[in-house]
């Protein structure tokens, strides 16, 4: 014979058995999240460039530099985002190898020892190769590359891998960090090279600009 429900039987239930519904709500709300990434449209390489910067950051000026070229300037592409990959001290680094073996960015801005170590093992695209006016212009401007060129653990060549920021007198305003000792390099492979080493020229020579003066509303 069945034991009719009655309230107190469903409260009893809930009072002993909650915890079981949380779990299931979590797994279900993961779940979905999983779902949804795996299933979202993301856009193919050739339609994408994505920027990572590996600090804490304001990026309300990087982002609206790249919404501003996106539509007169590279109308065909389907993004154009700034991605900060936050550098947790437990983390971190682990996440930014994990975002580099996944590709999920064309350009990378990093602190030096990153920079440094991901150039000498052929992470990044050399600049003097894919963009030689760009370089000529730079010198030509009396700005100091030497910091960028590392030497290629395998191949044994030097090159160009990285533009140090501190030489670029817009990084600052534009990252919204100090970025003395940051690098901004192109990743060895991005499925969208030519207008990845557009943006890169543009971006930085809008870097070698200086930065406009906050204007300052008079007393009344």
């Amino acid at each position: 014979m069945k034991t009719p429900v009655s309230l107190k039987r469903i409260q009893n239930h809930f009072s002993y058995s909650w915890w079981k519904y949380v779990i299931l709500a979590a797994v279900s709300i993961m779940g979905w999240s999983i779902l949804f990434s795996v299933t979202a449209y993301r856009p193919p390489e050739e339609k994408k460039i994505i920027l990572g910067v590996y600090s804490y950051g304001d990026e309300t000026v990087l982002q609206g530099y790249m919404d501003q070229v996106w539509p007169t300037d590279f109308p065909d592409m389907e993004e154009m985002d700034a991605m900060y990959i936050l550098p947790d001290e437990t983390y971190g680094d682990m996440i930014l190898s994990t975002r580099i073996a996944a590709r999920d960015c064309d350009l990378y801005v990093l602190p030096r020892e990153q920079f440094q170590g991901y150039a000498e093992q052929g992470g990044f695209m050399a600049i003097d190769t894919v963009c030689p006016e760009l370089v000529a212009e730079l010198e030509a401007s009396g700005i100091t590359l030497s910091r960028g060129w590392r030497t290629n653990a395998e191949s044994g060549e030097k090159h160009l891998y990285g533009i140090h920021c501190a030489d670029l007198p817009g990084a600052l305003n534009m990252f919204g960090y100090d970025t003395s000792d940051a690098f901004i390099s192109i990743f060895f492979e991005t499925g969208n090279d030519d207008n990845v080493t557009r943006f890169f020229e543009m971006f930085i020579r809008e870097l070698m600009k200086e930065p406009a003066a906050p204007q300052t509303v008079p007393a009344p």
